[in-house]
């Protein structure tokens, strides 16, 4: 009998994505070897769910609402979906208390440390040593990488990219098996406050915080700034990333 594969329940935004949100962040989690679940905002159910996924998985998407780091709205503060908000706050507190491993991606991130006790930089412009951090206000460069998504275009369009310093020994280390790689950059916002029991294994040369994990010997959560799950389209040694989370999903929490 062939082993079944580690089911993993994926919180996406549906307000800006079209068709791509039934492809693009569930792409490279099947082939890492992962089912990609989508689920239901439906509180009723969430322990339920739980009970039959392996882990959890969180996509891009809008803004979240600053009150829950204990902010006022900014000018710059961008659309937010308080729906959303409510259901991944609670989302990632449950799963770390199941010890269900954690993937982050852009928004992912942001949820994630929110959700730990971090806090944001509403727009990386309030920041005078980030004001030249590469961004894609308006999403227009986005969209031109998600068409060539959806289409499976090798081709990826041009888009706002920097380097990345990743801390040796981390499971991003362990993933990617260099201590510099390029990434995407379309993001406004960063990560500020990091939560405690996060520690941050990716940093632009700016200083911007790039990906935050759990500590070695917590259950794995990692969450990446940049759009992890279109990276790999660039560079496939993002793939291993997608292989060590589906790989921590095969082992039973606790």
């Amino acid at each position: 009998m062939r082993a079944r594969k580690p089911v993993i329940g994926l919180s996406l935004g549906f307000h800006d994505f079209g068709d791509y949100s039934g492809v693009g962040h569930q792409r490279p989690i099947a082939r890492a070897g992962g089912i990609p679940l989508v689920l239901a905002r439906l509180d009723e159910t969430l322990e339920d769910t739980l009970d039959h996924v392996d882990a959890i998985a969180i996509g891009g998407g809008r803004d979240i609402e600053p009150h829950h780091y204990g902010q006022e709205p900014h000018s710059t503060l961008g659309a937010t979906d308080p729906r959303r908000d409510a259901f991944e706050l609670e989302l990632v507190k449950r799963a770390l208390d199941r010890g269900l491993p954690i993937l982050g991606m852009c928004r992912g991130v942001q949820v994630l440390n929110v959700a730990l006790g971090g806090t944001l930089v509403q727009d990386v412009e309030l920041r005078a040593e980030w004001r030249e951090h590469p961004t894609d206000r308006e999403w227009a460069r986005w969209k031109e990488v998600e068409r060539a998504s959806l289409d499976d275009d090798p081709e990826v369009p041009e888009h706002p990219r920097h380097s990345m310093l990743v801390t040796p020994g981390s499971r991003l280390h362990e993933a990617l098996g260099v201590g510099t790689i390029d990434v995407n950059s379309f993001h406004h916002q960063v990560i500020d406050v990091v939560a405690p029991g996060l520690v941050v294994t990716g940093r632009a040369p700016d200083g911007v915080v790039e990906v935050l994990e759990s500590g070695s010997e917590e259950p794995f959560a990692l969450a990446a700034q940049f759009e992890l799950h279109e990276e790999w389209r660039v560079d496939e040694r993002f793939l291993g990333v997608f292989r060590l989370f589906v790989d921590a999903a095969r082992t039973p929490a606790g």
